[in-house]
């Protein structure tokens, strides 16, 4: 055994997590927790709207909507009702890179919640009634996203920001795609994806972990289907031009502008760098953006973050002002990169950053619904595990060298993408 494994698996067992990859492919992950009375059960796939071919755009999302009306073994609404009526929440989630169906409910319900997230994600009913039922109610979905200028701030930039992955495509997809999704795509879709070898069962909380895996295994276990492993995502060629538009629309009063560069896939290194370098830029009233384009009233609100995909991510910077200031406000932000990608980030912002993100990971932990996110997030879209666990060792270990290093490799004056919303002349 290498030492880096040794040193994974003394760290999960010291986190009193417990990993087992189940004789069908499927993955249990169980972590115990005295702490708490409460109990986070998930199911992950690594499956999204990145992997969809052009006449499933949206498709992902869809079967977000059709897995809650109704399975094998339940009724339309029957899960949702039980699970609320003992005090619980259900609900899921679709990105680009993964989807999950999730319950947080009290420790003596966990048994009876696991069994309903079995029902609901290995035996859907996806009849063509139930398809036709839940195609207007998504549609209406996709009217509200067409008809909010910023969701056309953000699907702008993302048809311009990518030219070879499916990032460029919206995850909610497209009214010509979802109006003809029918039982044979719906059905073929979702036995192909949504397999044991993608699937990710978590479970963290009040519980026994024996008991849990008994209960997976009589569940999960049982499942057959091809084996399926999400392919690597295309990585962008770099960016060597700057792509930019200017959206108007009459509802807007203010300015909305987007501009981002390039970043590095999840799994890379330097993902740990471009997170703590969005702390320095954007971590709350002591950040640099709060302090010098908040405070100074430059913009009423701005954002610099670190988006991260298995594939190209962005680094983007969004801000809100008026249309008037734009311009000046593009000028500041450019200068700061500027200056700190000539002369460095003085060393005492990188450890306040590195501080601060481990601070707030440590108390967002408290609640299972976090840890368990982080934990399925890990094994569906990193790939290991050992990404959430070695987290904030990895962040530790971002130095003022690597921070500066990144703000000269990935931050350039001629290699960004923006978008601006501008209320019409």
């Amino acid at each position: 055994m290498s030492v880096a494994i040794a040193k994974a698996d003394k760290l999960l067992e010291e986190k009193h997590i417990y990993i087992e990859k189940l004789d069908n492919g499927a993955t249990a992950i169980i972590k115990e927790r005295k702490d708490t009375q409460a109990v986070a059960l998930q199911v992950w796939f690594g499956v999204g709207s990145v992997f969809e071919k052009d006449n499933e755009r949206g498709l992902s999302h869809f079967l977000e909507h059709m897995l809650f009306n109704g399975t094998k073994y339940t009724k339309p609404g029957e899960i949702e009702k039980e699970i609320e009526k003992k005090g619980g929440s259900i609900n899921a989630a679709t990105s680009y890179d993964f989807t999950f169906y999730h319950i947080e409910i009290a420790a003596p319900f966990w048994e009876e919640s696991l069994q309903y997230l079995y029902y609901m994600t290995t035996a859907p009913t996806l009849s063509q009634k139930m398809i036709e039922k839940e195609k207007p109610i998504v549609l209406e979905e996709l009217n509200r996203h067409l008809d909010n200028p910023k969701s056309a701030l953000w699907d702008t930039y993302n048809k311009l920001a990518y030219k070879v992955s499916n990032y460029k495509h919206p995850v909610i997809g497209y009214r010509e795609t979802i109006e003809k999704f029918d039982e044979p795509l719906v059905k073929h879709y979702f036995y192909s994806y949504y397999v044991p070898s993608n699937t990710y069962i978590v479970v963290v909380g009040n519980i026994n972990k024996d008991e849990v895996l008994k209960k997976i295994k009589e569940t999960f276990g049982t499942v057959k289907g091809k084996y399926y492993k999400p392919p690597k995502v295309p990585l962008e060629p770099p960016q060597k031009e700057v792509r930019e538009k200017i959206l108007r629309k009459p509802q807007i009063t203010r300015a909305y502008v987007a501009i981002g560069w390039q970043a590095p896939p999840i799994k890379d290194k330097d993902s740990y760098t471009a997170r703590v370098l969005e702390e320095i830029f954007s971590g709350g009233r002591t950040s640099v953006l709060y302090q010098k384009l908040r405070e100074t009233g430059l913009v009423q609100a701005i954002y610099g973050g670190y988006l991260s995909h298995r594939g190209t991510s962005q680094f983007i910077f969004f801000f809100v002002t008026e249309p008037e200031k734009v311009d000046k406000v593009k000028k500041e932000l450019f200068k700061i990169i500027d200056n700190y990608r000539k002369n460095g980030i003085p060393k005492e912002l990188v450890e306040n950053a590195k501080e601060k993100i481990i601070n707030s990971e440590v108390f967002s932990r408290e609640e299972v619904v976090h840890d368990a996110e982080a934990l399925g997030y890990a094994a569906s879209v990193a790939g290991d595990v050992k990404y959430d666990i070695e987290y904030l060792d990895n962040i530790k270990k971002v130095t003022k060298r690597k921070v500066d290093n990144y703000l000269k490799k990935y931050f350039g004056d001629n290699n960004y993408t923006e978008v601006q919303l501008l209320p019409e002349k």
